[in-house]
């Protein structure tokens, strides 16, 4: 069960394969039990705080590696289904699909362009990147992100406190793409070569999307190019949120070391799964190099959320006004137990927050 666990996703795109292979109203029913499963998954199956040693992590390696193609199975049943018979329903499609993607592409793709020194699996992770068109993450988030977390006024996906969640997302999504290029640039100069070449590697990224695109509209209608559309503002929308609840009102000093206390972390079981514990965040942070099986829950060290994050996207999605009054307490709670003196200084109104 300890390897069986993170092979949750290749499952529920197995089950969608088969969702859109059957069709119809059985085939929605089938798409509908997995929304099912994962919101009862969320609320019931509770915490995850082992941490295994695996003897066998190429089995770990497997699944996500799995992920990948299993998504391109079923982006292409689900766009080849729209351009030959589309029906209404099939639009019913996008908000599961949209997550899946956020999860098998983007998501992945971030676990496999960490692996700096494994030139296969940033290769893959870039592709994977490039198709939710997303290419410049590799770049901003290695060498931006990691580096900048916590300091609201230089990183684009740390959100500030009150912070209106639709607008970060878009503004997170713009920003990183600027961001990556100013930090692009600056290496490029480093090595002494051109910014408009090959060795730039957002210029590949953006490439490879346009390659995406191109095959899309060449193998499907433009209906299916619209929906692929749609689902790329649903994937980047969902992970945009993630980085939002994963580090909504917490600071950090320029300058100082990153610690456990500049992230949220959960250890919601269904979360954690279908995302290869992006969610034990808090050592993602600190840990930056470990492999996904290898992150700490931080039970004690971290920042751990009372609810997983897909509770959270909904919630903030839905009803951001409530959900920033009940994230209060916590900012309060971080201000006066874990925040450094110079951090305190920035964020002394905390102390005015609801207990």
């Amino acid at each position: 069960m300890q390897y069986l666990k993170f092979y949750l996703a290749p499952i529920y795109l197995c089950m969608m394969a088969s969702s859109l292979l059957i069709g119809g109203l059985n085939g929605l029913l089938i798409a509908f039990l997995i929304v099912t499963s994962i919101v009862i998954g969320e609320l019931f199956l509770g915490d995850d705080v082992s941490t295994p040693n695996y003897k066998y992590p190429f089995i770990l390696d497997f699944s996500l590696f799995m992920t990948i193609p299993l998504f391109f199975i079923v982006l292409y049943l689900y766009l080849d289904t729209i351009s030959n018979a589309f029906e209404w329903y099939y639009l019913l499609y996008i908000p599961i699909l949209g997550l899946q993607m956020a999860l098998s592409l983007i998501n992945t793709g971030h676990e496999l362009v960490h692996r700096t020194s494994k030139k296969f699996d940033c290769e893959v992770g870039n592709w994977a990147l490039a198709t939710a068109w997303n290419p410049a993450f590799a770049v901003e988030h290695v060498y931006g992100h990691h580096k900048n977390v916590g300091i609201t006024e230089i990183d684009p996906v740390t959100a500030s406190y009150g912070d209106n969640p639709y607008l970060f997302t878009v503004k997170a999504f713009l920003k990183e793409h600027v961001h990556a290029w100013g930090i692009e640039t600056v290496q490029l100069k480093r090595r002494k070569q051109g910014i408009f070449s090959f060795h730039n590697r957002i210029l590949n990224g953006y490439i490879r999307t346009l390659i995406v695109f191109g095959l899309i509209g060449y193998l499907f209608s433009w209906v299916a190019m619209l929906v692929y559309i749609a689902l790329g503002f649903v994937a980047n929308y969902i992970f945009q949120l993630n980085n939002f609840i994963e580090h909504y009102g917490l600071v950090r000093i320029k300058g100082t070391p990153v610690q456990y206390h500049h992230s949220w972390n959960s250890n919601k079981r269904m979360t954690g799964y279908l995302t290869y514990y992006l969610t034990r965040h808090s050592d993602h942070h600190v840990n930056a190099k470990k492999e996904f099986w290898e992150l700490n829950p931080c039970e004690s060290e971290g920042m751990v959320l009372p609810y997983g994050n897909l509770t959270y996207f909904v919630l903030f999605t839905f009803f951001p006004r409530y959900t920033k009054s009940q994230m209060e307490p916590w900012l309060k709670n971080w201000h006066q137990q874990y925040a450094s003196a110079d951090e305190k200084a920035i964020t002394k109104h905390y102390l005015n927050l609801q207990a």
